[in-house]
């Protein structure tokens, strides 16, 4: 089930393998980073008060491009997965790059009101789809065995550069060119950056289309994983994971203002999750090549719980060591999924298979803060909602233990 046979490349010696395709991982890494998934989101909470001054929306209205998008790439996903399947990386991700930058183009040009706003957030999110991590980690999949795991976790590690520096450099561009052309340098950047990575993909071995691609392969690996448990067991442990992640994430701030810190210190505390983003990406994807990913997964999951409830317990003296925490844990969650895709499904319906498991992640990711919130506003306080996402964790870490051995 695993096909592994289809996944060993000439060379088993590990080493041999980042000296053979370093270039691809870095290459998948600015992808990642520049793509529908990273650059989009990290930056978009920087548009928020210059659209409030334009045309007078409430911050929940200008929340709605957010929710429109992710729900738009969680359905088009499937569909990407499937064509990444069937015709390779370098033509959907030179697709989505140029549809990318046209969506920057046309937001900055054509945003007036909620409607035109959400209508080109969704819009965004489907020309973009094939540049999200889904394309890129099924290259990384394809050449990695022995060190796929931090294969996966530098690649993705793009994702948290671009939330580290993103946010800045659209201020500044907001700062000297407004809103709308801080959009038009975007639609720039990502077609300067992303004509590079497809120039330097279209030569790289494993990016490449292969000569035969098994279509008859890819359809029957499918459907024997949709009728497997591990399957669905997989899918529902990211699924509550998501749940107990995606709402902290978007309320640790508010969570810390609550205990006694004041905004600004709230978001220096903050900035710890964006490097412990980084950190747990590339040290669970080497992890995860040398222990049982699952167990990998619930080890990562009881320290995020402990962080969580002792927040909820003890306030702002464990603040800094719960946004690490969780931060880590943020950074595993989709190392993760494209790992155990890879390892118990092989890589012949992987973009299928991913489409799906990740498109979960991201409905999750966009309920988890309306849940928690929910909470919040009903009891008065976030402490509940802290409870609530221990509880979702828990959830997943039995589910990840209930995952069978892969075979080798």
């Amino acid at each position: 089930m695993s096909n592994q046979e289809s996944l060993k490349i000439n060379d088993e010696n590990s080493g041999g393998e980042f000296s053979r395709h370093w270039l691809l991982v870095l290459v998948c890494a600015a992808g990642i980073g520049v793509g529908v998934s990273a650059l989009p989101f990290y930056t978009q909470g920087i548009f928020i008060e210059a659209w409030i001054a334009d045309f007078g929306w409430t911050r929940a209205q200008a929340s709605l491009g957010i929710l429109g998008s992710t729900l738009a790439l969680a359905a088009a996903l499937p569909f990407v997965g499937l064509i990444v399947d069937r015709y390779g990386l370098v033509t959907p991700v030179m697709i989505s790059l140029l549809g990318l930058s046209l969506a920057y183009v046309l937001l900055g040009m054509f945003v007036q009101s909620i409607g035109t706003f959400v209508m080109l957030a969704v819009l965004q999110a489907i020309l973009g789809s094939a540049s999200s991590p889904l394309a890129y980690t099924r290259a990384i999949n394809t050449v990695f065995n022995k060190q796929r795991g931090l294969a996966l976790g530098v690649a993705l590690s793009g994702a948290g550069v671009a939330a580290t520096f993103g946010p800045t450099l659209i201020s500044n561009a907001i700062e000297s060119f407004g809103w709308r052309g801080a959009y038009f340098a975007m639609a720039a950047f990502t077609l300067v950056v992303g004509l590079i990575i497809v120039a330097v993909l279209s030569r790289l071995n494993g990016a490449k289309t292969p000569l035969n691609i098994e279509t008859e392969a890819a359809s029957r690996d499918f459907k024997i994983a949709k009728s497997s448990r591990t399957y669905w067991t997989i899918m529902a442990a990211i699924f509550c994971l998501s749940l107990g992640l995606g709402g902290l994430m978007i309320h640790f701030v508010p969570i810390l203002v609550e205990i006694g810190f004041t905004t600004k210190a709230a978001a220096k505390i903050a900035g710890v999750i964006g490097i412990a983003v980084v950190l747990g990406r590339i040290l669970v994807g080497f992890a995860v090549d040398r222990i049982f990913a699952p167990r990998v997964a619930i080890a990562i999951l009881f320290a995020c719980i402990s962080g969580v409830l002792a927040l909820a317990l003890f306030g702002s003296a464990v603040a800094v060591p719960a946004a690490f925490v969780i931060g880590f844990s943020v950074g595993a969650e989709v190392d993760l999924i494209g790992y155990l895709v890879a390892r118990y499904f092989g890589i012949h319906a992987y973009g299928q298979i991913y489409g799906r498991q990740y498109s979960t992640f991201l409905i999750a990711t966009g309920l988890s803060p309306v849940i928690l919130g929910a909470i919040r506003d009903a009891t008065g306080s976030y402490t509940a909602s802290l409870f609530t996402a221990a509880v979702f964790m828990v959830v997943s870490a039995t589910l990840f233990a209930k995952l069978p051995k892969f075979d080798q």
